[in-house]
């Protein structure tokens, strides 16, 4: 099976101010995650938002299932893989391929995708 976007988020400064302009924009509902995590909940590919600063690119995960192996897989390939960041909608994880370009790898928790 070819590997497809399954999550993504957009980083901001602040979520509560995203969360109000996004809302009323597209009509996107919103579960926090933690402090500095929004996921919306009315939307047909799952996303969220970070506090991290605001950015000019959304922030890219691809749908594996499972993500050990997946992390294996890169390393095998010459890549670097991060920490893996567990959260309610599941395990998500920075990689580097091996010319330096930088993705995320995402497994869903039962219920989000």
């Amino acid at each position: 099976m070819a590997v497809e976007l399954g999550y993504y988020t957009l980083s901001v400064r602040d979520l509560d101010r995203a969360a109000a302009f996004y809302g009323a924009l597209f009509g996107w509902e919103f579960t926090r995650e933690h402090e500095r995590y929004l996921h919306v909940t009315n939307t047909t590919v799952p996303m969220g938002f970070v506090s991290d600063g605001p950015s000019a690119q959304p922030n890219l995960y691809y749908h594996v299932a499972d993500i050990d192996a997946a992390l294996e897989r890169v390393r095998a390939l010459g890549g670097a893989t991060g920490q893996v960041i567990e959260s309610k909608s599941g395990r998500g994880c920075a990689v580097t391929d091996d010319q330096g370009t930088e993705i995320s790898l995402w497994q869903p928790a039962p219920g989000f995708g």
